[in-house]
């Protein structure tokens, strides 16, 4: 018969050690699983859960503004949807909206692997630019999509919410991938609020 040696002390607190170790490790991969939002609704509510930092200004309530971006057909159909980065509105292409333009290229830059999930679209007020403007900009900004607009119809979509203004100036918006702009940037913020937001952003919403 074969005799058990039995165990000791020290071998009994190291299992325990084993034990509470495989416990914490399959603890956190099913709270990984449970926490990662699938919708974008899902995503609002664990936002509000944990807290935001955002930099730029939420646009309240949030504004779809998918009747323009549908009419100038951003993106090929068979693509997931993308993040944008949409800049609308002055009476030109000045200074000011070359260095929004300049700014958003760095950030799409910074974004790293996450450069994939995101595109740039410039509206520039059509009865303020010409073809000439325009060829200038996209030698500049080969990855920046342009569509003039009358600056009316963004105008009319913002109206009543917390980020309409006169249109006078350039701004940019952060618009979901199912065309919700949800927060805005004027010309007194700087590149590194977007990106800051835009990483957040991206880190908490599904891949689609």
């Amino acid at each position: 018969m074969t005799e058990q040696t039995p165990i000791t002390r020290q071998q009994r607190g190291f299992q325990y050690q084993i034990w509470l170790m495989l416990v914490i490790v399959i603890g956190v991969i099913l709270a990984g699983f449970l926490m990662v939002p699938d919708t974008e609704e899902e995503r609002k509510k664990m936002i509000e859960l944990f807290g935001t930092t955002n930099q730029g200004e939420i646009v309240s309530p949030l504004v779809d503004v998918s009747q323009i971006l549908d009419l100038i057909g951003t993106q090929p159909t068979a693509e997931a949807p993308k993040w944008k980065v949409l800049i609308v509105g002055g009476m030109g292409c000045d200074s000011g909206c070359q260095e929004v333009l300049s700014n958003s290229r760095n950030v799409h830059m910074l974004l790293g692997k996450m450069t994939r999930r995101l595109e740039r679209i410039y509206l520039p007020n059509i009865a303020a630019i010409d073809r000439f403007n325009l060829a200038d900009l996209q030698a500049k900004h080969p990855l920046l999509l342009i569509h003039p607009i009358e600056t009316a119809q963004m105008s009319a979509l913002l109206r009543g919410s917390s980020a309409a203004w006169n249109m006078d100036d350039v701004r940019y918006f952060i618009v979901t991938p199912d065309q919700k702009a949800i927060l805005y940037y004027t010309q007194a913020h700087d590149g590194g609020g977007l990106l800051e937001d835009l990483k957040h952003l991206l880190k908490y919403s599904p891949d689609r």
